[in-house]
């Protein structure tokens, strides 16, 4: 089966190239001297689509930012997604291309006093912090819907939790809150600082594990359906935090740092910006029908990440 895999270079775009070229011929949104493409302008898309007529396009590039960049920009990644994804999904169904769409969970409202999994049968009202991304996956789903009942696309929508793995170079303020802490951590920044109480709420899902989601979806042939991809696990930042510190430094030396230590190896920042207090979702429904669940833990997802991140820095001479 012929693949193309938009943003190949990316967190989730290199983990589902690395799955799927294992059994399908892939391929990468580059033109044949190797240099990106900029998937923004129509006829670039349309081009690449129509050369390689895939089988199935996975649709993974997207402009991020976390917090700090969508208050410095609110407009961007809203902008140059809502334009990636509209011609994507515009040449797929020129060249009768499969789908596979990677949403978002910022689709869900998640808001205080609501601490619950989010199901695939929610409504689509994002929180007033996410209503540009969330709104953006919205209309790129309901777009979705609209050239499948049209022109019969056949398309599958996955709503990931927060991501994270080798390949996530994200840093401080840019919403990336593994990576960070990882590398203050790895840098001996103790104790460690925490934007926000600790008490925020995440599923944190390792990147692998959406690439067999993805992989999971061509092989049972899922057309039409729409799939939460998580963990099933929540965790507060604070536990995250912990986790990471053991990653890092391993249970004995935990111990020396906190005997040293008069006030703990954690400090929180109520002052900084933080998302939503509780973001998780259900993963019940992919379970169900394609018979994919995560396998990777957190506390493992963590250490090979943390190799992942040491073996950059060491390429680099000691940056990264």
């Amino acid at each position: 089966m012929k693949i193309l895999v938009t943003g190949s270079t990316g967190l989730i775009g290199s983990a589902v190239v690395r799955r799927l070229d294992q059994i399908h011929d892939v391929y990468a949104n580059r033109a044949g001297d190797g240099t990106r493409l900029d998937l923004r302008e129509p006829d670039t898309t349309l081009r690449l689509v129509l050369q390689l007529e895939p089988d199935v396009v996975v649709h993974c590039a997207a402009c991020i930012g976390g917090i700090a960049a969508q208050k410095a920009d609110p407009s961007m990644p809203v902008l140059d997604n809502l334009v990636m994804g509209a011609w994507v999904i515009d040449a797929c169904a020129k060249v009768q291309s499969k789908l596979v769409f990677l949403s978002s969970s910022t689709v869900y409202p998640m808001t205080l006093g609501l601490e619950c999994a989010a199901e695939e049968s929610w409504p689509r009202r994002p929180d007033p912090q996410y209503r540009g991304v969330g709104g953006m996956k919205i209309y790129l789903e309901e777009l979705i819907d609209f050239y499948r009942e049209t022109f019969g696309l056949r398309a599958v929508i996955l709503r990931p939790t927060a991501v994270y793995g080798p390949g996530d170079r994200g840093f401080s303020g840019n919403g990336h809150v593994i990576p960070d802490l990882l590398r203050r951590a790895d840098a001996g920044e103790l104790p460690l600082m925490v934007w926000g109480d600790g008490k925020t709420v995440r599923d944190f899902v390792y990147v692998d594990d959406v690439a067999d989601a993805v992989a999971a979806v061509i092989n049972r042939e899922a057309w039409g359906g729409v799939f939460n991809v998580g963990s099933g696990e929540q965790t507060t930042i604070a536990k995250l935090a912990d986790e990471v510190l053991l990653a890092v430094h391993g249970a004995h030396k935990i111990v020396e740092l906190e005997d040293r230590s008069s006030g703990g190896l954690l400090r929180f920042d109520a002052t900084q910006p933080v998302a939503i207090p509780w973001r998780a979702v259900s993963i019940v429904h992919i379970r169900d029908v394609l018979g994919w669940a995560p396998t990777v833990t957190l506390h493992d997802g963590l250490r090979r990440t943390l190799s992942w991140w040491r073996t950059q820095r060491s390429a680099k001479g000691g940056r990264a």
